[in-house]
């Protein structure tokens, strides 16, 4: 497909007479984009009901590449139009209302239009692209009404560059017709353009190199069109990171300070591989009260102590153990008392802190709330907090770590909701995001190798890996405002025979929240420290990431011949070959980190009960 590259064409030049009123200038810019996209999508109106495609074809691109250029600010401000106007092709149900979202926008039009319409959907189509015309419509008045600020622009423009990096080069925004390279030349031709109103004499010099570094990174994407064979790495190190970094001291140099609220991102950062880049507590309910290192470290020798489960003798540690990258490398962890197993694997509690939810079924948000869950469950801890704290109140030496890391309040007695929390601050200090792949990223300090560069590539590319395990946390939060974790429908099967495939009969979020759409539904799982934590799936069905991505290459559980119609993971074949996904496995090697993150306690605080006592640090079983 030639796309006329004249699209993207801009005018760097700012109006001399009015270069000090940049909000003024960039909002007469958006309104002029969303005019052009509603012309656009007009135009695919006519063309698509005078079954006229190649013209339908080119006007739903340039209503898109419209988008694109102001997908920043639309993003920032209006999340939800935005979002219906170019949301994944995907009907949602609500969690927590009995109500399905219906998919609607660029996505769901472009499945009727690429790479050509089936005449049979025609009415379809239409209807889909009347929708779209309603939330062109519905955007436009709302940025008629909007008030910009400085602080908003630079964050939006900021945040866009990491939704670019982690969602816009990965396809997610055009999983069909391939055109996120086109598309991602638009949004950062757009930014070029939003962020060129604030030059003037004091940051001249500063503005120079950021238009130079949009230049070079436009250049790039020229130059390179290709989908599947895109250099994503290169791209990243070579263009996207300098950029985010320039785009940093431009803003500096402009005098505009970051908004103060809470984010998941510290916009303080000059790129999104910097150590600390992403805030954990973003993803709490509240920060947590009390001192951080003494909370950490109580939570630390509470996550190893069995006195918190029924019988003595299970730790939290018992299924989630250092060793294994806080897993237990069973297919489904063992029951309390050895009765049976708990019905799914184990995952991994490194970087659990960057979720919105907790569990494979998503049942709880706050890992405060998980520890709960935990405790009472019958088949895991088997004991209410409120009888733990009982044997924890007795102790002299729970008393005084309880008091070091609780202390601007009074120790009236320890309390269920301290245990949880200081569980829960210990679980969020398990950050691995220091991994082989973070170094060469961030700083080159380490470097990938051939396969390894290859993976990546392939991972956020053909493969499509990357536009479900989101970059760089790489687990399901949704970035670049990390608002929701998400969950697929991916089809599972009970067994790893695919020759009779049948689909595993835990439903997942069905059974917690009732909802159809989330038959077989399960949270997206992080691919940090995968090498680390087999087997695979929520049942353990895969022994080796090699067969983790042999599923996934078959097109999931319809690919294998389960008929399983919600399935969210698209169902046609990858066509990787052995050698692309040896790539891959390689690749996921490179996420390993758990540096720093494995210390066990020395020891367990006495409890004064001889029987007691003799429990041991991290459980038996």
């Amino acid at each position: 497909m030639t796309i006329g590259l004249c699209l993207f064409s801009l005018s760097c030049s700012t109006n001399e007479g009015n270069r000090h009123q940049p909000k003024t200038e960039i909002k007469d810019f958006v309104m002029d984009e969303v005019m052009a996209m509603g012309v656009a999508v007009d135009s695919l109106l006519i063309f698509t009901k005078a079954e006229e495609y190649r013209n339908a074809q080119a006007q739903f691109l340039k209503a898109r590449f419209a988008y694109k250029k102001i997908e920043s600010l639309t993003e920032f401000y209006f999340s939800g139009i935005s979002k219906a106007i170019n949301g994944p092709a995907i009907d949602k149900a609500e969690e927590y209302d009995d109500k399905v979202v219906v998919a609607t926008g660029f996505q769901v039009v472009e499945e009727y239009l690429f790479p050509i319409i089936d005449e049979s959907n025609l009415a379809a189509a239409v209807q889909e692209i009347e929708i779209l015309k309603s939330c062109v419509v519905r955007i436009r008045a709302l940025m008629e009404g909007n008030e910009f600020t400085d602080p908003n622009i630079f964050q939006a423009a900021r945040l866009e560059l990491l939704r670019i990096m982690s969602l816009g080069i990965s396809g997610f925004d055009s999983p069909i017709a391939l055109l996120s390279l086109y598309e991602t030349n638009a949004a950062l031709s757009g930014l070029r353009q939003i962020l060129s109103f604030y030059r003037d004499e004091t940051n001249k010099e500063s503005w120079k190199k950021t238009d130079d570094a949009f230049a070079k990174a436009v250049n790039y994407l020229d130059r390179n069109t290709d989908f599947n064979s895109f250099d994503r790495a290169e791209f990243i190190v070579q263009f996207l990171n300098p950029l985010t970094r320039q785009v940093y001291d431009f803003q500096v140099k402009t005098g505009i300070k970051n908004n103060k609220w809470k984010e998941a991102v510290d916009l303080a950062k000059k790129d999104f591989f910097q150590q600390g880049v992403f805030n954990v507590d973003y993803f709490a309910r509240q920060r947590p009260a009390g001192d951080s290192i003494y909370l950490i470290e109580l939570g630390r020798v509470l996550f190893f102590d069995p006195i918190l489960s029924g019988n003595n003798r299970r730790a939290c540690a018992s299924c989630h153990q250092p060793g294994r990258a806080f897993t237990d490398g069973n297919e489904k962890s063992v029951a309390f008392n050895f009765v049976g197993a708990i019905p799914r694997n184990a995952s991994t509690l490194i970087n659990a802190g960057y979720q919105k939810s907790q569990f494979w079924d998503q049942r709880v948000q706050f890992l405060e709330d998980q520890v709960s869950d935990v405790a009472a469950n019958p088949l895991e801890m088997h004991r209410e907090l409120d009888q733990s704290v009982m044997d924890l109140n007795a102790s002299d030496g729970y008393r005084k770590l309880f008091s070091n890391a609780f202390s601007t309040e009074p120790l009236d007695t320890i309390t269920p909701l301290k245990v949880r929390v200081a569980l829960a601050a210990y679980v969020r200090s398990l950050d691995g995001l220091d991994s082989k792949f973070d170094r060469y990223f961030r700083d080159g300090s380490e470097m990938l190798s051939r396969e390894e560069l290859s993976g990546f590539n392939l991972f956020m590319g053909k493969a499509k890996c990357g536009t479900c395990h989101f970059l760089p946390i790489f687990n399901g939060s949704v970035p670049p405002l990390y608002y929701e974790t998400e969950s697929e429908v991916i089809g599972v099967p009970l067994q790893a025979d695919t020759a009779d495939a049948q689909i595993d009969n835990d439903l997942g979020k069905f059974h917690t929240y009732n909802r159809e759409l989330h038959k077989n539904a399960f949270k997206t799982p992080t691919v940090r420290n995968a090498a680390l934590t087999a087997p695979f799936m929520h049942n353990g069905v895969y022994e080796t990431l090699e067969e983790v991505v042999d599923f996934y290459n078959r097109g999931g559980g319809q690919g294998i011949g389960i008929e399983l119609p919600n399935q969210t993971l698209p169902p046609e074949k990858l066509n990787l070959s052995k050698s692309e996904q040896h790539d891959i496995v390689s690749f996921i090697h490179t996420l390993s980190d758990t540096v720093g993150l494995t210390t066990r306690p020395r020891q367990l605080p006495t409890l004064n009960n001889p029987v007691l006592d003799r429990r041991r640090i991290g459980g038996e079983y």
